[in-house]
C-alpha cells in the first residue's frame, strides 16, 4: 500500500490582521519536518498544497530543511473552511477585525477565551439548523474534503500534502466512521506541522498514525509544539 502523508501547516499569525502567514515559529517547524525527512533518506513521489498561503509556506519551508525542490499541484478541495465566516456569523461583532485585536488586547487569558467563542461557533455550524447562514456549510466542506481525498488516491505513490486541520480531520472521520463532535475534537488538537498518514490502494484506506510530530519531539523543546 501507498502513503498519504498529511502535513497541518505551520504555527500562522494568530492575533494578527492576517492569520494566513505563517510565524517565524511555524517556518522553523516545517524547517524541522524537512530535516527529519532528509536524515531518513524519505522523499515523496507526488506533493500536493492547499490553496492558502500558509499552505504554500509550509511546503516552501520544508523543501528547504529538505534541501530539495519539488513540483508541486495545488488543489482547492484541500483547502480549510472559511473560520473567519463561521466566526462572524456566531459572533457578528468579529466581522471586524479591529474587534478581534481588541478582544484579545483585552482578555486575560485571550486564547482560551477566543477558544471557547470558537468552539461553540463550530458546534452550531455543525448543527445542521443553520447552513444557509454561511458561505460554505458543514455539509459542503466535508463532501469537497471526501471528493479531493479520492482525487489523491487515484494515482499510486507516496504523496505528501500540506493542508490543515480541519481537513485532514474529516478524512480522519471518514476512515474512522466518527461523529461530528469527534471530528471537531480532532482539529482542536491537531498540531502544527504535524504528520498523519494514511495507507491507501485506490478503492481502500486506513488510518496509521495520527498527528506525529516526532520532528518536533526530537528537540525536547515545548515551545515547538503549538495548535493554532
Amino acid at each position: 500500500m501507498a502513503s498519504l502523508y498529511l502535513v497541518r501547516h505551520g504555527q500562522a499569525s494568530f492575533g494578527a490582521d492576517n492569520y494566513d502567514v505563517l510565524s517565524d515559529l511555524g517556518v522553523q517547524q516545517c524547517h524541522l519536518l524537512g530535516q527529519w525527512w532528509k536524515e531518513r533518506g524519505l522523499a515523496p513521489d507526488r506533493v500536493f498544497c492547499g490553496p492558502m498561503r500558509r499552505h504554500r509556506q509550509s511546503l516552501d519551508a520544508f523543501c528547504a530543511g529538505l534541501d530539495r525542490e519539488f513540483a508541486s499541484a495545488s488543489l482547492h478541495g484541500i483547502a480549510e473552511f472559511d473560520h473567519e465566516n463561521v466566526l462572524e456569523v456566531y459572533h457578528p461583532e468579529f466581522s471586524d477585525k479591529a474587534a478581534i485585536l481588541r478582544f484579545l488586547a483585552d482578555t486575560p487569558r485571550p486564547r482560551q477565551a477566543f477558544h471557547e467563542i470558537f468552539t461553540a461557533a463550530i458546534a452550531r455550524w455543525h448543527d445542521g439548523r443553520h447552513d444557509g447562514e454561511y458561505n460554505e456549510s458543514w455539509p459542503v466542506f466535508r463532501q469537497r474534503v471526501l471528493a479531493a481525498f479520492a482525487e489523491l488516491r487515484q494515482n499510486s505513490g507516496d504523496a505528501i500534502v500540506f493542508t490543515s486541520g480541519g481537513v485532514i480531520s474529516v478524512i480522519v472521520q471518514a476512515i474512522l466512521g466518527l461523529d461530528d463532535a469527534r471530528c471537531f475534537a480532532l482539529n482542536a488538537i491537531t498540531i502544527n506541522s504535524s504528520v498523519t498518514r494514511i495507507l491507501y490502494r485506490q478503492e481502500e484506506a486506513s488510518l496509521h498514525s495520527f498527528n506525529n510530530t516526532a520532528h518536533l519531539d526530537v528537540h525536547n523543546d515545548s515551545a515547538l509544539v503549538t495548535y493554532r
